[in-house]
């Protein structure tokens, strides 16, 4: 679905690419906050909407155009955010601005991005700093580890520091050229997985001064949903597709981690059957 019109050249457009489950878009804090302020400046929207019951409304760009999809298979982050792409390169979109539902940004982010691109117009990819609830900032962030102090703004080898999915901003191209996500990872580790990727066509990365807030809050105490997600996560990580064994190591310490942790919370082994599972189906030992 569609609605309005960019008749300008968007050679050095943006597309907005976010993914919802279970919400109403304008519910969402990353409307709320970003998209909400910015519907005469958005060049282009696609709303990615991945609940069992459509939640579609029409929202309004005043020179922009605005796209809806709706999937209640679930597929996940990675297979829209490749869609996104491949509807970018369709219509002549140079860059790609990645969003999260739960992400709060500040009011000058959308006039920081495009700074961005006016200032440092040889830069490939930008991300924003993210905070979570805690105080602790978690992207950019070295692996295994998360910041009590945020990183300052400037240039960062991205073969040292991690980022996350939200507020990833980087030139269509080079996503299409390094294989865009890995459909097979769903979710969980899909923002690991294409640094991992992005790394041998993207040396630095520029971290602007934005600070977001993250909301990583799981409220969910429902014992069957919790396993069952956990299911989702197990498959993230057996999917992982990397040649660096710092890499792997990185992963298996996040999955031990999560698994003693939600065993201890549903007060059940079930989780290291579901792991154990995983591991055999993709035949990694």
């Amino acid at each position: 679905m569609r609605s309005g019109q960019n008749m300008n050249n968007q050679k050095e457009k943006i597309v907005c690419a976010v993914v919802v489950y279970g919400i109403n878009i304008s519910e969402c804090m990353v409307y709320k906050t970003f998209i909400k302020r910015n519907l005469s400046k958005i060049d282009c929207l696609l709303v990615f909407d991945n609940s069992p019951i459509s939640h579609y409304e029409e929202i309004h760009l005043a020179n922009g155009v605005f796209e809806y999809y709706w999937n209640p298979k679930n597929p996940g982050v990675s297979v829209n955010y490749n869609k996104a792409a491949e509807y970018a390169v369709e219509n002549n979109y140079k860059w790609i601005l990645l969003l999260d539902q739960d992400t709060t940004f500040p009011s000058d982010a959308w006039d920081l991005y495009n700074r961005g691109l006016e200032d440092h117009p040889d830069v490939l990819m930008f991300v924003p700093k993210h905070r979570i609830m805690t105080g602790k900032y978690i992207s950019p962030s070295r692996p295994f580890r998360s910041l009590l102090n945020k990183v300052p703004s400037g240039f960062y080898d991205i073969n040292k520091f991690e980022v996350i999915n939200s507020g990833l901003m980087i030139r269509v191209d080079k996503f299409i050229e390094a294989g865009g996500y890995n459909a097979s990872v769903e979710l969980d580790f899909s923002d690991f997985q294409f640094v991992e990727r992005i790394r041998r066509f993207i040396r630095n990365v520029l971290v602007l001064d934005i600070e977001c807030l993250q909301d990583f809050s799981n409220m969910e105490n429902d014992k069957g949903k919790l396993l069952k997600r956990f299911e989702k996560y197990c498959d993230g990580a057996v999917n992982f597709e990397t040649d660096s064994l710092n890499c792997k190591l990185k992963i298996a310490y996040l999955v031990i981690k999560h698994t003693v942790a939600l065993s201890l919370r549903c007060r059940t082994f079930a989780v290291y059957r579901t792991l154990w599972c995983a591991i055999i189906n993709k035949n990694i030992i």
